[in-house]
């Protein structure tokens, strides 16, 4: 088990998400700004039931939020990509480090979580410190597919005009950032399999992160394959 699984498997202990000197460094956003955002996101919509946050990297084997339920599903029109530079968590401003967005087409499988209604202000404040500081995501409301229902979640998909959003990088690229690349919040390399392994505990797959897996874990096989 990894540092991260493990973490996470011992209850998920609190962590000081968007804070420190690097975290500040890339902040456009104070609390007041973020807890403004979740009550515009909020408006209009019945909290009875509490909300449901959908997660795709990190979220999904590490929420550090309480929890009240949760279940596996998919979101149509968005799919997983490392397509942002991490320059806290995954990476530094001298090596950046890449992790998960939600961009444009296809599909995405990961896990919803909810949260229940008395508990909505201190949890989505901990998850918008976390996703939102920096304004490198922008937060939607997507239907997820799960256990032949749909629920209406909360995601972060990848705020295509912020300047750490790297589009259209080649394989080989991303595994050398992803073999390289260290944060205060591990290796990117863990980031990646840790993702890979949850998916594979639901009984998910993602064929591309798995063929960025064994570019970097056997190079030989896919310089065969090529």
């Amino acid at each position: 088990m990894t540092k991260d699984l493990a973490t996470s498997a011992e209850g998920n202990r609190p962590f000081e998400w968007g804070s420190g000197e690097e975290a500040d460094s890339i902040r456009t956003m104070s609390s007041q700004e973020l807890s403004a955002s979740i009550t515009e996101m909020l408006k209009g919509r019945n909290l009875e039931e509490g909300v449901w946050v959908f997660g795709y990297g990190s979220l999904m084997w590490n929420p550090d939020f309480i929890v009240e339920e949760k279940l596996s599903g998919e979101v149509k029109g968005f799919h997983r990509r490392l397509c942002l530079k991490s320059i806290v968590y995954r990476g530094t401003p001298d090596y950046h480090g890449l992790v998960f967005g939600l961009d444009q087409g296809a599909t995405c499988q990961g896990m919803a979580f909810r949260i229940a209604q008395e508990n909505l202000q201190s949890e989505l404040q901990k998850v918008w410190e976390r996703e939102m500081f920096a304004e490198t995501y922008i937060p939607t409301w997507v239907n997820v597919e799960a256990k032949k229902k749909i629920i209406s979640a909360i995601t972060f998909v990848i705020n295509p005009e912020h300047e750490h959003y790297v589009p259209d990088l080649e394989l080989e690229e991303v595994a050398e950032r992803v073999v390289r690349a260290e944060g205060k919040c591990g290796t990117c390399h863990d980031y990646v399999q840790n993702t890979v392994k949850f998916l594979h505990q639901l009984g998910l797959r993602d064929p591309v992160l798995e063929q960025l897996l064994t570019l970097i874990e056997y190079p030989q096989i896919s310089v065969n394959c090529k």
